[in-house]
């Protein structure tokens, strides 16, 4: 297992943090998400994909003693022959492990695409940003416009009922007043009927008064 120390960029400090959340070693640091891996302390997300990119090339290129092995041909027993036909079995040269060359190369071109999909990353996190930011303008923009109607409708509302009110008021006064009207040409009417009455009544007494002193003037003449 190679240590997460061995990675470049990580530090002692960096490295208790990544041990703290399951990141103890290079390996695991390799095989990490770079959505899990920016979860722990001090990773951003540029950080992160540059660090499982370094962690790839530290595994990458520390060869093992299996593989060496591996490469490696077995020695063959020369064979039991005549020692004037006896011939010696050339072993095959080991592998050689990776040179500084190749491994800085593999770190650059590791980094390189580190680099690009950090940016790719940069760029999505923006335009979701962004979008995220057109959903909320474009809601708020709703909320308003909603807020809006309602009031105009609410201000609609209380203008109608101020109107219907002022009518309704209006109705009752001109009721009254038609009330007040045709109580006064009653009592009109009552009046004059009550006066014709009265002259009817002067005029029976005049005739009354005017028989009587008739009747006294016969009654004078006879004697």
């Amino acid at each position: 297992m190679t240590p997460v120390t061995s990675v470049k960029g990580v530090g002692d400090a960096l490295a208790k943090s990544l041990s703290e959340n399951g990141y103890k070693t290079a390996d695991d640091l390799a095989k990490a998400n770079p959505k899990e891996l920016v979860k722990v302390p001090r990773i951003g997300a540029a950080r992160a994909p540059i660090l499982i990119a370094a962690a790839k090339a530290a595994v990458s290129s520390k060869p093992t003693a299996a593989k060496t092995t591996a490469n490696r041909a077995p020695a063959r027993k020369p064979a039991t022959r005549k020692p004037a036909a006896r011939k010696t079995v050339a072993k095959k040269p080991a592998s050689a492990p990776p040179t500084k060359a190749a491994s800085r190369a593999t770190v650059r071109k590791t980094s390189a695409t580190a680099s690009a999909a950090a940016k790719k990353a940069e760029t999505e996190r923006k335009a979701a940003e962004k979008r995220a930011a057109a959903e909320k303008a474009a809601k708020e923009a709703a909320a308003a416009e909603k807020a809006a109607a309602e009031a105009k409708a609410k201000k609609k509302a209380k203008a109608k009922a101020k109107a219907e009110k002022a009518a309704k008021k209006k109705k009752e006064m001109e009721a009254a007043i038609s009330k007040a009207k045709e109580k006064v040409k009653a009592k009109s009417k009552k009046d004059k009927k009550s006066k014709k009455n009265d002259k009817k009544k002067e005029e029976k007494k005049k005739d009354g008064k005017k028989k009587d002193s008739k009747s006294k003037d016969k009654k004078k003449a006879k004697k």
